[in-house]
């Protein structure tokens, strides 16, 4: 089955003090090494964004981050959005953003793949994605 990622569990898989980065190695390792993982290049934009304001720019952190997306580390693979699944995107974010969960055009677009792909889950530490696809951490 194919499982979707989410910027913070990727951060979070190497930055040592990020209060989730042991649950998110003991998640990673557990999962069957059949999984397909995916992501897009909007949370690889925003993982990388966390990745240089939370380290202050350490360019130590941001080479081991990179390592992680197109490195020898990387163990997913990053899915395109077409023009036209952007307006779909949309939808998503229109649909369930509400005053009480309030979503990103990020979290939109991983539960706009999730559906996409048929997904079993997505590795998040956001609950906002509650009730409406399967989290696993």
């Amino acid at each position: 089955m194919t499982i979707i990622i989410d910027s913070n569990f990727l951060y979070a898989l190497k930055a040592k003090n990020d209060k989730y980065s042991d649950r998110a190695s003991e998640i990673l390792l557990s999962l069957n090494e059949k999984e397909i993982f995916l992501t897009n290049y909007l949370v690889l934009n925003e993982t990388l964004t966390l990745a240089i304001t939370r380290s202050k720019a350490n360019k130590s952190f941001i080479d081991k981050v990179q390592e992680l997306i197109w490195g020898q580390e990387n163990f997913f693979r990053i899915i395109q959005l077409t023009p036209h699944d952007y307006k779909e995107v949309f939808e998503v974010l229109q649909k369930y953003t509400t005053p009480k969960k309030l979503l990103s055009f990020v979290d939109a677009s991983l539960i706009f793949l999730n559906k996409k792909v048929n997904a079993r889950a997505i590795l998040s530490f956001d609950s906002h994605f509650d009730g409406i696809i399967s989290r696993l951490c």
